[in-house]
């Protein structure tokens, strides 16, 4: 499959984190969106139809597991989520895989990790 044709939505409030994992997405070939808050996000999701979503825990307006929540009652219950967050704690990534998420990354993460953990979910 072609990564050219994969478009990736990052709803991160952390301008670095957003900033550092979109040049590694598109320097692979990814079309990248971007949202930096919950709301926002959601209404990207709604707007461009994302393959893949990167779903920062603490945000605000909306956190992370409420925008969860939301996609998977949505059209986009199919659509591959990495949650990531500072907290590590195994009850938070209980709490994410119960609630639909595709994984749980804890930052600070290693950038090869989390590209080859997209290409697994994209199958790319």
């Amino acid at each position: 499959m072609d990564v050219s044709k994969k478009r990736v939505l990052i709803v991160d409030d952390d301008e670095q984190i957003v900033e550092a994992v979109q040049a590694a997405l598109e320097q692979k070939g990814y079309e990248v969106l971007t949202a930096c808050d919950g709301a926002e996000g959601l209404m990207r999701a709604e707007r461009d139809e994302p393959d893949l979503i990167l779903l920062d825990v603490v945000m605000p307006k909306r956190s992370g597991f409420t925008v969860l929540d939301h996609l998977r009652r949505s059209r986009f219950r199919a659509t591959p989520i990495i949650m990531l967050t500072a907290n590590g704690e195994q009850r938070h990534r209980d709490f994410a895989a119960a609630r639909g998420a595709d994984a749980f990354i804890t930052k600070p993460f290693d950038m090869s990790e989390l590209l080859s953990e997209i290409d697994s979910l994209l199958k790319v």
